[in-house]
């Protein structure tokens, strides 16, 4: 009998360690399969986020792009508008001494019945419209001087503007000498 009973008792203790080796290797096999599955879903859920990102900075480099674009267009403007500020800027104020020598009489500035052809009531039709220096008429188109005159009445319809932002130019820098021989030919008459 104690062979027999060796015997069991051997029979059970390999039936016991192979359960618990079967035991251990079936929930290993579960484990693992739990942490592949956890891997595979970090994995797909890793690639979506950098997708997302991916996405993100291409917006955002798009959108950065888009913003010096910009900036540069705005860098322009600006100083295509300083330019044209500086352009349109009336000049200082001339010396009017000068022009009393150059001219022979006495002017006050931004008097618009210097100029040749412009009296007291075309004057008053000028400031009625905005035109109220040198300056103004010198950058008043002719054709808007014309429209004026012609919505004035048929008594303004016989003066000519054409020369008249030129002389107020000239008047407006303080070029006496060219203006001077502006106004003796335009006074003189068409030759």
């Amino acid at each position: 009998m104690p062979y027999t009973l060796t015997l069991g008792i051997v029979w059970y203790l390999g039936a016991l360690v192979l359960g618990v080796v079967l035991g251990w290797l079936g929930r290993s096999g579960v484990a693992v399969r739990q942490i592949v599955r956890a891997a595979d879903r970090a994995r797909a859920d890793s690639a979506t986020e950098m997708n997302d990102l991916r996405e993100r900075t291409d917006r955002a480099e798009r959108a950065a792009a888009e913003r010096d674009g910009l900036r540069s267009e705005l860098e322009q403007a600006k100083s295509r508008l300083a330019e044209l500020a500086a352009a349109d800027a009336p000049p200082a104020a001339p010396d009017l001494d000068g022009a009393t020598e150059a001219l022979g009489r006495i002017i006050k500035i931004d008097d618009l019945t210097v100029v040749v052809g412009i009296g007291p009531a075309v004057q008053r039709l000028c400031e009625g419209v905005g035109i109220r220096t040198w300056w103004d008429l010198a950058n008043t188109p002719i054709d808007g001087l014309r429209s004026m005159l012609g919505d004035a009445g048929p008594r303004f319809g016989m003066h000519d503007p054409t020369t008249w932002p030129l002389q107020a130019r000239l008047l407006a820098e303080g070029r006496w000498a060219e203006f001077h021989a502006i106004e003796a030919r335009v006074a003189a008459g068409p030759s």
